[in-house]
């Protein structure tokens, strides 16, 4: 297994990575983990190698102010996460992309994103800086994502106005984790600049969309809004619910072993990669 860390350097920081490579000539797959996320969680290692084994090349990395630092699971710089919004995690996305073509990684034909939850955000923004700029992206693969920013409720955005910061805690470490004012900014500007029914409506590739029936933290109307607005605009949008899967289909941090519902996700987006 051609397994080694690639870590890129830009004007906000280091984006730090796993690449898996499946050889020269192989698709390659960026995974864009959501909020919190981070190469190392739960069922993304098991996503690279699953991927491996069907021959496809995979490229996983931490947000620069995402917090956690290489192969920790723990959110050890909190002065950047409080900084952490969608506009540092495009350009992360974005840094990655640039660099397709700087030797690091091998000669991939076909780029493709796959991004879960919030990691649905940079992945459309991304996709259209990226469209703009001429970088091909062959397919994008959005796995639980939601629908808008707009998605705390009014008491914490409130409470997030007063403030100019909201601490939330995080169940699995405990830590209070700062959101910040930019990312405040941005949820406020969900209906405009960070308006994803208009980005999405521009994207021109192959959109998969994919949720669980029993996702505890973003609901099916999501998935519904987003397959309407892409479909609308884009015959190749195709929507899958998985059945019975919750948010991280049926797996944990840390990992305690493959799903029936992580299974049937893969299954599904290896033959969308292989038919595309």
């Amino acid at each position: 297994m051609q397994k080694q860390k690639l870590s890129f350097k830009h004007q906000n920081g280091t984006v730090d990575g796993i690449y898996l490579d499946a050889g020269t000539g192989s698709a390659l797959v960026i995974i864009i983990n959501g909020h919190n996320g981070f190469y190392n969680y739960g069922m993304f290692p098991y996503i690279q190698e699953t991927l491996f084994r069907n021959g496809i090349s995979s490229y996983s990395f931490n947000f620069s102010h995402g917090g956690v630092i290489g192969d920790s699971d723990y959110f050890d710089d909190l002065e950047k996460y409080e900084k952490n919004c969608m506009r540092l995690e495009t350009e992360d996305l974005l840094s990655v992309l640039h660099h397709l073509k700087s030797g690091e990684f091998k000669q991939h034909p076909k780029v493709f994103l796959l991004a879960h939850s919030l990691g649905g955000v940079p992945a459309i923004f991304g996709s259209k800086k990226a469209q703009e700029e001429h970088i091909k992206i062959d397919g994008i693969i959005l796995v639980s994502t939601i629908k808008s920013l707009d998605f705390w409720g009014k008491e914490i955005t409130d409470a997030w106005k007063r403030n100019l910061v909201y601490f939330k805690k995080n169940n699995r470490t405990k830590q209070e984790l700062p959101q910040g004012f930019e990312f405040l900014q941005e949820v406020l500007s969900c209906n405009t600049h960070w308006n994803i029914e208009t980005a999405i409506k521009l994207l021109k590739q192959p959109i998969l969309i994919v949720y669980g029936e029993k996702d505890e933290a973003v609901s099916k109307d999501h998935a519904e809004s987003l397959y309407a607005w892409s479909k609308e605009h884009n015959p190749d949008t195709l929507l899958k619910i998985i059945p019975n899967a919750t948010h991280t289909f049926n797996t944990k941090h840390p990992f305690e072993g493959a799903s029936d519902a992580l299974i049937e996700l893969l299954d599904l987006v290896v033959n969308w990669i292989q038919k595309h």
